[in-house]
């Protein structure tokens, strides 16, 4: 559904990338906040799980107010509770489930005294009925009492406290259920047809006919209930009491309000969803019993519960940890902001941030793809004109620069069709040319039948920026390429890009580590080493035995580490979060190079550059194997000059062709100025070109104080702006900034 909106002169479009029902289905998949076992088998839904919390301080009086949050009857419920919640407990499948009838108890006795706090509602107009005696009709009391009703009982008795003390609650208990009733609006009329317990029709009827509705209990009888009054049958046990109470209550509400139809369900005892792991759970015994309970022993119990929650995703996954969210709950929050036709989109960080690696479906036990949304909300974005362009427009025109300056597509020297074609991707020769020149100087080695290169992007870089137009182009531009050698076999050293080109079925791909392995690996000393497996690698079970494999035939042993195989988490460079969330992506790399002291190896280069990035000894499985030593990590600029010298080279020496690479005017650089332009991501190129400029027009702005010119170029959507001076020797810049935006 899509529809256009005109405010203040401009268009804004809106597009609904799925509906409610879409929402609340995919919000199902996560059971993060289905109830723990305990609340789920519970059918007054006590969040027991909170009072082990505070119970396990010492903090009683806090867990008894959990309790009280949902009945008031928290001393009738330490002494007649029936423990459903014990059952549902966790620790049960270990050894004994926590007594938590006991800590109800300890509650009672440590925390229960004083006046109950409660929240009322505003007063509402309607006047409702309650018949009976018993503790159904109280409960029914407070239900409707606290939604701020006008509540009539109908009671012989006449006395709250009478049907208390009738379950075994002495002055002071009684007293102190009773404080909840505080302000309530309830009138007693008291009636003798109600003495025997049998109620009376032809007494009562003309008189609750006043009533808009009400509520009988189901201990009274009565051969035909009026319109709009209810009743349940007869319910044994406290729990299930009160929980009868609290559904028919909800039914006549929802009866007098004109909401819904037919009655509420009664809560009863259910399994509970939430999936909660038991790894390094150990049984255990428990230590009291609700009918010798002291304080010590109560909070030692309570401290006895895991506090169960599914935190599957969330224990590998450094954007969920870092923005303090669940993925039930984000989603929520970035359909809300799709929804904003203007205004701020709050999410947008959130959106950009997930480097979609998939990490988290893999770790979920029912399969909940988060990062699915978040493609989904960065493609509707971009269609209607809500992602701003300067969120992907680094890394956007770093591809068009791989697929144009520094592209490179050439069959082996002397064949006009080859069997092979090797692509090494745009990270490898931007990280480290050296490894890309020496596996395809090996492969046409060892290979027959002729192998052919490509130097370039797959279109990932726009896939993950939700630029479909431009992964398209991208895909095609190398689908020309293989066409013209013939249709060769695709030698990817890279899982993402092979992943990517899995789009073209006709396309025969295999990894670089297969093809290598076959022809057999010279076995070199190499010692114990950490294998990180690639996001690209995810579900790929063949490819990661393979890099396995590959790395003991060079003679090492494999150190397998923690969130390793489909687990593994994301370097930090994939959905360009280096580019959209700097902060995000190093803590990333942190992580996932902190599961080792040793040497970490990769098979992807855009890990080895993050990890690298990060302090680790990292290396990329061809280094290991061609011998080449990683070098310093290098910056934005010179990413962009490995890719043009690898050109250059490979040219010369393999085709025997000439490439001039672009004179640039001679420049030095002030101290700290490339590491602001690293982090301001600007690149020598971009001072370049405004320095180009300035030499043509002589425009600049001149600075007295220091002697310094500033002068600036517009490049696209960017404004760079240079700060410099000039000597015979020629530039010396001191700094750089600029202003990545568009204004209408």
């Amino acid at each position: 559904m899509e529809r256009t909106k005109q405010v203040v002169g401009k268009h804004y479009r809106m597009k609904q990338a799925f509906g409610q029902e879409e929402l609340h289905e995919r919000e199902a998949v996560c059971t993060r906040e289905d109830p723990p076992g305990c609340q789920a088998a519970c059918p007054l839904r006590i969040d027991m799980r909170q009072v082990c919390a505070y119970g396990a301080k010492g903090d009683f009086r806090k867990a008894a107010a959990v309790i009280r949050t949902v009945t008031p009857f928290l001393f009738l419920l330490s002494k007649h509770c029936g423990g459903a919640c014990q059952e549902g407990c966790k620790l049960a499948e270990l050894g004994d489930g926590i007594r938590l009838p006991a800590l109800e108890r300890a509650c009672a006795l440590y925390g229960g005294s004083g006046k109950v706090n409660r929240f009322m509602l505003p007063k509402k107009g309607e006047r409702l009925a309650v018949v009976g005696d018993d503790l159904f009709a109280l409960a029914c009391l407070w239900e409707l009492g606290k939604k701020g009703y006008e509540v009539f009982w109908f009671t012989a008795c006449g006395s709250m406290k009478e049907v208390l003390l009738g379950w075994g609650l002495s002055e002071e208990e009684a007293a102190a259920e009773l404080s909840a009733f505080s302000g309530l609006r309830i009138e007693i009329r008291k009636q003798e047809a109600l003495s025997e317990g049998v109620l009376s029709k032809e007494a009562l009827e003309p008189e609750l006919l006043e009533f808009d509705g009400g509520i009988v209990s189901p201990l009274a009888g009565w051969p035909e209930i009026p319109e709009g009054f209810f009743m349940v049958e007869p319910l044994e046990g406290v729990e299930w009491i009160l929980a009868g109470a609290k559904a028919l209550a909800l039914s006549l509400e929802r009866y007098v309000q004109r909401v819904g139809a037919g009655e509420a369900e009664r809560e009863g005892r259910k399994k509970s969803g939430l999936f909660v792991t038991m790894d390094g759970v150990e049984g255990s015994l428990a230590l009291v019993d609700r009918e010798h309970v002291t304080k010590e022993g109560a909070a030692a119990e309570a401290g006895r519960c895991i506090q169960c929650q599914c935190l599957e995703c969330v224990k590998g996954c450094v954007y969920l940890q870092h923005f303090k969210r669940n993925p039930r709950a984000a989603i929520r929050e970035i359909y809300n902001n799709m929804s904003i036709v203007m205004g701020n989109h709050m999410a947008n960080g959130l959106i950009n941030a997930c480097d979609e690696c998939g990490q988290c479906q893999a770790a979920c036990p029912n399969g909940f793809d988060y990062p699915d949304v978040c493609r989904i909300a960065k493609r509707t974005m971009v269609e209607t004109g809500k992602m701003p362009p300067s969120a992907h427009e680094f890394a956007l025109l770093d591809q068009e620069f791989s697929n144009g300056e520094a592209f490179l597509a050439r069959g082996e020297p002397g064949k006009e069709r080859c069997r092979y074609l090797f692509f090494p991707g745009c990270q490898a020769a931007a990280v480290s040319p050296d490894t890309v020149e020496a596996a395809y100087l090996d492969l046409r080695r060892r290979l027959l039948g002729g192998v052919g290169l490509v130097l370039g992007c797959c279109g990932a870089v726009s896939k993950w920026a939700a630029r479909e137009d431009l992964s398209r182009r991208a895909l095609e531009q190398f689908r020309d390429s293989w066409e013209k050698m013939g249709r060769p076999r695709v030698i990817c050293a890279c899982p993402t890009c092979r992943k990517v080109f899995e789009e073209i079925p006709e396309m025969e791909t295999v990894g670089i580590w297969e093809v290598l392995l076959s022809l057999g690996l010279e076995r070199k000393a190499f010692g114990t080493v950490a294998i990180h497996d690639a996001c690209g690698a995810r579900g790929d079970e063949g490819t990661q035995r393979g890099i396995r494999a590959f790395v003991e035939a060079l003679g090492c042993q494999v150190e397998e580490v923690s969130f390793g195989g489909d687990l593994s988490p994301c370097c930090g460079y994939g959905g360009l979060l280096r580019y959209t969330n700097r902060e995000v992506a190093e803590k990333k790399a942190a992580f996932a190079a902190g599961r080792t002291d040793g040497r970490l190896l990769t098979y992807c280069m855009a890990c080895r550059d993050q990890f690298s990035r990060a302090g680790a000894n990292s290396y990329h499985i061809l280094e290991l194997a061609y011998g080449v030593e990683p070098g310093p990590v290098p910056d934005l600029s010179a990413r962009r000059g490995n890719r043009l010298r690898l050109k250059q080279k490979l040219l010369g020496e393999v085709w025997k062709e000439s490439f001039v690479m672009e004179t640039e005017v001679p420049v030095s650089y002030g101290e700290g100025v490339e590491a602001l332009m690293e982090e301001r991501m600007i690149l020598k190129s971009d001072v370049n070109a405004v320095l180009q400029a300035y030499e043509a027009s002589k425009e600049a702005v001149y600075d007295e104080t220091s002697g310094r010119l500033s002068a600036c170029l517009r490049l696209g959507n960017v404004t760079f702006w240079v700060r410099f001076g000039k000597d015979e020797k020629g530039y010396t810049v001191y700094g750089a900034y600029s202003h990545r935006m568009t204004v209408d």
